[in-house]
């Protein structure tokens, strides 16, 4: 028996829906890829999207030499260095191979002519710590937990001095606190945190994990809940 056109369209359509449901790409429908999404992140489907991976946060910066210093000061190194625009920048690393994964930071040298920098001040990245009221992206966090046990270390505030240590004697500069070491109960576990400012006066976050607690903590959201809000961005 001959195949006519409509055969062949048919065992098309059969061979699309096979490779959909083989792969799990998107949903167990060949839906388009946006409407998939959605459907995954609504209904929870088996098939639900690969997770976006963390790739980077970028931070401008005045002299991005002194910012590379102060972030190696971190644990952090230039892995790429490029132009974008008219501005130097470069990523920026772990050097441990294990903490490769957890992302990059960027750095954006703005141009001496862009500053517009009168003479003899330096320009600085709004204090955040002085105007809560701003919104938007706040600090970078870095967790040193790891760090503090390798170092034989046995809290936040040590660990800070050796840093202030190793960075008098490299670059001779001292850290600028923001907040020195305090406790806080986050979820059922306490951290130790403090911030730094950078080399342009960005906040940097310390978390030093201490313990968990065995009971479940409320989060003390309820009192500020108020009524649901409109479902818009």
């Amino acid at each position: 028996m001959s195949k006519t056109p409509w055969h062949y369209l048919w065992c098309f359509l059969l061979l699309g829906v096979a490779l959909c449901e083989s792969f799990t790409l998107v949903s167990k429908e060949c839906w388009p890829l946006g409407h998939a999404r959605h459907l995954a992140a609504t209904e929870g489907d088996e098939c639900e999207v690969v997770s976006l991976a963390f790739h980077h946060s970028a931070i401008r910066t005045r002299n991005i030499t002194l910012a590379i210093q102060f972030y190696s000061l971190l644990g952090f190194e230039p892995s790429t260095k490029f132009r974008a625009g008219p501005a130097r920048a470069a990523w920026l690393e772990p050097r441990h191979f294990q903490q490769q994964q957890q992302g990059r930071l960027e750095l954006i040298e703005v141009p001496s002519y862009m500053l517009n920098e009168p003479e003899g001040t330096k320009r600085r990245a709004i204090d955040l710590m002085k105007q809560a009221e701003l919104l938007g992206h706040n600090h970078l966090a870095l967790d040193v937990t790891s760090s503090i046990q390798c170092l034989g270390l046995k809290s936040l505030q040590e660990w800070m001095n050796h840093l202030n240590q190793r960075s008098i004697a490299v670059f001779g500069k001292t850290l600028r606190i923001a907040v020195p070491p305090r406790q806080q109960l986050i979820g059922n576990t306490v951290y130790e945190l403090a911030f730094l400012y950078d080399a342009d006066g960005s906040l940097v976050e310390l978390l030093h994990k201490q313990k968990e607690l065995p009971q479940t903590i409320s989060s003390g959201w309820d009192p500020l809940d108020g009524p649901t809000p409109t479902l818009e961005w």
